[in-house]
């Protein structure tokens, strides 16, 4: 009886899977010779227990020729995965359909297996809840799935067997739960997550600031001395350096303005040589009247605190015992 049960079954998928579907564009002929081979190997499938070929074969033969009698081995085949969710989904999609008036035995013998099917099937569908607390708006994966916000909190229909789900939030450590849900039966999952401390901003290096001061009771005339005779020697040096700067370049526009008249293509190396000249005789003064005023104050300090001033070609400074 089961065997003839059986061919019962694929003699009315083939037969299906024969007849185009109105709703989409009809099937060649050599869709729908491939549909019943494919259906043929489902049903081969489904008797061995190998669900997953035959869930294969009836999903490439329904993608063929649509048909409720191919949607009904899929179910079966999705069912005998433990694909239970999945099995009640396709078997509400065959009960949906309408048929057409003048629709074949096999395809409302199909319809009416679905109901009967479905109907024992929803008692054993799992159900979970899951709950993520801490972080406002987690990114959640069940089963390496991403899952709405809407599904959160709420029941949610789950294939029994072990499942894993993780939770993800920008400042929050990760998450991961892994639990078994059995036949029929229900959980609630509760993942706490755990704000992540505040990160440690990297210690900035102090700059460190040395000044050279003056040695303790140094007199107030000798710091003058000291400042006096550093910008006279700076100011003598920048004056001489752009002196003789200007001296050199004077000799090249000489040659370049007879008579000092420049063209337009000496204007800007003409004024570079005047603003050169104004600085080297700016510079000269500062440094004259510097150095004036340092010797001066020189003079007039203590004997206790002689100081002595250098200047040469790589530098210029003041010295001094105290």
């Amino acid at each position: 009886m089961r065997r003839c049960s059986f061919l019962a079954r694929f003699v009315a998928a083939l037969l299906a899977a024969s007849i185009p579907a109105i709703a989409r564009a009809e099937p060649s002929d050599a869709d729908r010779a491939t549909a019943r081979a494919l259906a043929r190997e489902g049903y081969e499938a489904e008797k061995r227990g190998q669900y997953g070929i035959a869930a294969d074969r009836f999903g490439r033969a329904e993608a063929l020729v649509h048909a409720p009698t191919l949607l009904l081995g899929l179910a079966r085949a999705q069912t005998g995965l433990g694909k239970l969710v999945e099995a009640q989904e396709i078997y509400e999609r065959i009960i949906r359909e309408p048929l057409a008036p003048n629709a074949p035995p096999p395809f409302e013998k199909a319809v009416e297996d679905a109901k009967s099917e479905r109907a024992a099937l929803i008692p054993r569908i799992a159900w979970v809840t899951i709950v993520v607390s801490g972080a406002a708006s987690p990114d959640v994966v069940l089963d390496d799935a991403p899952m709405l916000a809407a599904t959160l909190g709420v029941r949610r229909a789950c294939n029994p067997g072990e499942h894993s789900v993780k939770a993800t939030a920008k400042g929050f450590a990760p998450a991961e739960r892994t639990f078994i849900v059995g036949e029929g039966s229900e959980q609630m999952i509760s993942i706490p997550m755990e704000a992540l401390p505040p990160a440690t901003p990297e210690p900035v290096a102090a700059a460190v600031v040395t000044a050279k001061r003056p040695a303790p009771g140094m007199p107030l005339q000798t710091e003058l001395a000291i400042g006096a005779l550093g910008v006279g020697a700076v100011g003598l040096i920048t004056g001489g350096a752009a002196g003789i700067w200007v001296l050199a370049r004077h000799a090249s526009l000489s040659s370049a303005c007879p008579q000092g008249q420049c063209g337009p293509s000496e204007s800007s190396a003409l004024n570079t040589y005047r603003a050169v000249a104004d600085l080297s005789t700016a510079a000269l003064i500062v440094g004259g009247v510097g150095a004036a005023a340092g010797v001066a104050l020189v003079l007039t300090t203590p004997k206790g605190a002689p100081i002595t001033a250098y200047a040469g070609l790589l530098g210029a400074g003041v010295e001094g015992r105290f």
